[in-house]
């Protein structure tokens, strides 16, 4: 079986070696990255199961992850797939990271079946970084290194753009936070106390509306701020004995934040790691029960009967006045 975890690693380490052979401004450096980068994200779901790589369209692609070779040739799901799986199933892969990918994977379609020279005259600083902080999250999921999979030589680079990337973040968010911060020491009194307020009005708002969210302490100015996330993972379904309604408990990987009060912001997971805010959280979300079960109203309910009823109802309110 080809889908297995091993062969899809070793394939993309293969790839990625042959791209250390090259110039990294040269369009086969990118072209090797791009088809490494699929293959070790096909590696990290096969570790989890090689059935998610199999195309659920036609069940002898199941079949086939279970030894069962089908009449045809087996097919796997296409890039795209692989990479929101990834963004569902193995922490720390983003969803800024699954587009990434799929812009990687669309220069390398490019490449393959058109006229254009999809990697020509694009800057390695454009996408290496972001490159490599994916090839991080994977590789840790899959039990690797930078190191194992590049090569000492083609990892210290590596290492050394997620460091640049890093450092280039950590001063960017400690400024924007220190300007927050003294703007809104130097308001008056009166200007803050409405601006706490007038915040804490907004923040109620937000959190009846925002399930994957929640209330932080702002790093700038201490006070309630708001961060949002992409979901990790759903937990089991619920049922509350008390009314019967349906929730279930979902993790999120954070990546916005907002303050009202003093107005600082900040975009990212990487953003948000710079100021301790980047652990996964729990929120809790509720389930439509017509949605949830599939359940279509009017295979229990007259519509036509209701509308008639209610109509009769209205003319009937109507001839009493």
């Amino acid at each position: 079986m080809d889908w297995g975890r091993d062969h899809l690693f070793d394939k993309a380490k293969l790839y990625s070696q042959r791209a250390g052979e090259q110039d990294f401004n040269s369009a086969m450096y990118g072209f090797w990255m791009s088809l490494s980068l699929e293959l070790l994200a096909r590696a990290a779901l096969a570790k989890i199961h090689p059935v998610l790589l199999a195309d659920p369209t036609n069940e002898g692609n199941i079949h086939y992850v279970f030894g069962i070779n089908p009449k045809g040739n087996p097919r796997s799901v296409a890039a795209k797939a692989v990479f929101a799986r990834c963004s569902v199933l193995i922490d720390k892969f983003t969803d800024k990271m699954s587009g990434h990918c799929l812009l990687m994977a669309d220069r390398r379609n490019k490449e393959l079946h058109s006229g254009a020279a999809a990697f020509e005259n694009i800057p390695s600083d454009n996408w290496l970084p972001a490159t490599f902080e994916v090839f991080e999250v994977l590789l840790e999921h899959l039990g690797s290194s930078l190191d194992d999979f590049l090569g000492n030589e083609h990892a210290g680079v590596a290492k050394g753009m997620l460091q640049d990337r890093r450092d280039h973040i950590e001063k960017e968010v400690k400024d924007r936070v220190s300007v927050a911060s003294k703007a809104f020491a130097s308001q008056d009194g009166k200007a803050k106390a409405q601006r706490i307020e007038t915040a804490a009005a907004a923040l109620k708002n937000w959190e009846n509306e925002s399930p994957l969210g929640q209330i932080v302490d702002c790093p700038a100015c201490g006070l309630p701020a708001a961060i949002t996330g992409e979901s990790v993972n759903r937990g089991p379904l619920k049922v509350s004995e008390d009314d019967g309604t349906l929730t279930r408990e979902v993790r999120v990987l954070p990546n916005k934040f907002a303050c009202p009060t003093c107005g600082l912001k900040m975009d990212g997971y990487q953003e948000l790691l710079q100021v301790n805010l980047g652990k996964v959280f729990t929120s809790e979300e509720d389930e439509d029960p017509i949605e949830f079960f599939g359940i279509i109203p009017e295979d229990h309910v007259d519509i036509d009967k209701l509308l008639e009823d209610r109509y009769y109802d209205e003319m009937n309110g109507y001839q009493n006045e």
